[in-house]
């Protein structure tokens, strides 16, 4: 009979092949970006209008006016991020099918649903997400803690060379925040390699492949970097620009033409989100490969 033998991953990723295989996809489908993009963008675009997206904060300098500002903004905040990423996974979904499995959508009067396969997707993308949140915080905790640790050792070693005179901590806290923000990079660049690596269970959920964590982490041994960086190519150029142009609507959130530049923005995130389905689609598509079948007796 045969059996399933997983072989070690012997794919190198091309890094800027795969990033320009993903533009390159959106250019020859703007057909189906648009039928598959068009209800997602009156979504978004209500959902940015309706809570206000990319209107400035209020002012939080009072603290009385803080504390009762800051717990509806916080609420209202969460909500716009949990139903924009409930709207992100129902359009990945159909996104990924697409491109991985040549799915049509031609024919759907409304491309979008909401099922089980919708449902896994969000909540395994959620668990990436407070895993990055999660690293992100706890390197945060670490470096403080280690800071202030610095400052008291500081302290005690100045007042025993000085006899009772500690030096001025204004200074030190200046250096040491300064040192804090450095140690948080290569925490963010290890929250980034890991939550990518294990992104690759996404698109294996809307296709019905093997979709587990640990599956996610071994195809991608030895292409983590090389996933990084194709990522970075294909969605640092589309962040830059959905930046700008938040930057821009908060400046103009008086004028007439805040609501087409809201627009412009929505547009500018479905983007994203198609580019980013895209990418991870051809990861999956390089490394998910069927494990190899041996003869046993």
């Amino acid at each position: 009979m045969r059996k399933k033998v997983e072989t070690e991953p012997t794919v190198k990723l091309p890094v800027v092949a795969t990033a320009l295989a993903s533009y390159r996809f959106l250019m020859d489908h703007p057909r189906d970006a648009v039928r598959v993009g068009w209800l997602p963008l009156i979504l978004l675009y209500a959902l940015n209008l309706i809570f206000g997206t990319f209107e400035p904060l209020p002012d939080l300098s009072d603290p009385e006016a803080a504390m009762s500002l800051i717990a509806p903004l916080l609420g209202s905040t969460l909500v716009n991020v949990l139903v924009q990423s409930a709207v992100a996974a129902m359009t990945l979904v159909v996104w990924h099918r697409l491109v991985m499995q040549g799915y049509d959508v031609g024919g759907q009067t409304i491309p979008m649903r909401i099922s089980l396969d919708e449902v896994k997707y969000l909540a395994r993308w959620m668990l990436i997400t407070l895993l990055f949140i999660g690293i992100m915080f706890a390197a945060d905790i670490v470096i403080v803690m280690a800071a202030l640790l610095i400052m008291l050792a500081i302290q005690l070693v100045s007042i025993l060379i000085m006899g009772g005179a500690g030096l001025a901590l204004g200074e030190q806290a200046g250096q040491l925040a300064l040192i804090g923000q450095i140690g948080m990079i290569p925490a963010t660049i290890a929250a980034i390699y890991l939550t990518t690596r294990l992104s690759l269970v996404l698109p294996a959920t809307a296709t019905g492949k093997e979709a587990r964590f640990e599956r996610a982490w071994y195809i991608s041994r030895g292409n983590g970097v090389r996933m990084v960086a194709a990522s970075l190519m294909v969605m640092a150029p589309l962040q830059l620009v959905i930046w700008g142009l938040t930057k821009m609507t908060g400046y103009m959130s008086d004028s007439f033409l805040y609501f087409p530049l809201v627009l412009l923005a929505s547009v500018a995130f479905l983007l994203f989100i198609l580019v980013t389905g895209t990418v991870l689609s051809m990861f999956s598509l390089g490394l998910d490969r069927e494990p190899a079948e041996e003869e046993v007796a």
